[in-house]
């Protein structure tokens, strides 16, 4: 198994302080990355070992595990476990490795970011992760909404896309005209305007107005300080068009249902995390180009095998 992690695994005495998001990850990178099997006293004992539980706190220990078991079971429920597995009472077993599904594995690695900085310190690689969840997402998203096609618009090491020339681009596949006086409302580092993403369904004619959503890849655990863009309304001006995008933003992580509406609400942006992309990939099964599975592959593996085990 993987060590307890630093983070979200806090001392529990009479009441659990265990934050069972990061322990539904915890579980599924042990499946994924380190044991074929989990069992609840496997848990138990590493929570009493690791002191978050006192040695006679068995009972609230065992109630620990039993949590990570439902936080998992509901992930299955939703479509969103990243993973097959075999459940029962006390036992988890893997039916599947990390290799067989590297996306979802990508995004369980891309969690363990957060609740194990010691190992993160030395195995970060904000350019890489990033370009990297892009290409999946770019790949996926025609699942999340069947029919709709993508565009990438976030800059990339081999692609410094600019506002102008994505401005020109979307024109193009949208029908809009553009704004004559661009260049009066982009800042001087305007980059890629916070815009990763263009999912779009054309239709058969050439008028502008179509369904449109403006997306941001948030591959990071600062995903929360990005909901506010892309701006709907200044990308709007920037293509000059009669409807203002939906915006939304990607994350690889599982977020909490109150934690997902209120940046939903405060964003203005519907949010697409891991369970959500899971359960559209399953609902509409994708395969991974080779070159993107590959480059996958090898950027896990370095991270897979100095993860800390117990």
């Amino acid at each position: 198994m993987l060590q307890i992690p630093e983070k979200d695994f806090k001392k529990s005495v009479g009441v659990s302080n265990v934050g069972v998001t990061s322990l539904g990850d915890w579980l599924e990178a042990c499946l994924l990355f380190s044991s074929e099997r989990v069992s609840k006293n496997d848990v138990v004992d590493l929570l009493i070992e690791e002191q978050v539980c006192n040695d006679d706190g068995q009972d609230l220990a065992y109630q620990i595990a039993t949590q990570g078991w439902e936080e998992l079971g509901r992930r299955r429920n939703w479509g969103g476990l990243s993973l097959e597995a075999e459940f029962t009472r006390d036992r988890l077993t893997r039916q599947t490795t990390w290799e067989d599904d590297l996306f979802s594995s990508f995004m369980v690695l891309l969690s363990l970011f957060r609740i194990y900085p010691e190992w993160a310190a030395g195995h970060r690689d904000f350019v890489g992760q990033g370009d990297l969840f892009e290409r999946c997402t770019e790949v996926i998203c025609p699942s999340l909404l069947p029919g709709w096609k993508t565009y990438r618009a976030g800059w990339t090491p081999d692609d410094a896309k600019n506002i102008p020339g994505i401005v020109e681009a979307l024109c193009e596949l949208l029908f809009t005209a553009g704004a004559a006086d661009l260049n009066d409302w982009i800042a001087p580092q305007g980059n890629d305007g916070g815009l990763d993403l263009v999912c779009y369904r054309p239709y058969g004619d050439a008028r502008e107005g179509m369904p449109v959503f403006f997306l941001q890849c948030a591959s990071g655990k600062n995903w929360r300080e990005k909901i506010h863009t892309p701006n709907g309304k200044t990308w709007q001006k920037y293509l000059n068009a009669a409807v203002m995008p939906s915006t939304g933003i990607i994350a690889p992580f599982v977020i909490e249902s109150a934690e997902l509406k209120r940046a939903s609400l405060e964003g203005q942006a519907i949010v697409f995390d891991r369970l959500r992309l899971l359960s559209a990939k399953r609902a509409n099964p994708i395969v991974l180009p080779e070159a993107l599975a590959n480059d996958l592959k090898a950027w896990m593996q370095i991270r897979v095998d100095a993860l800390p085990l117990a």
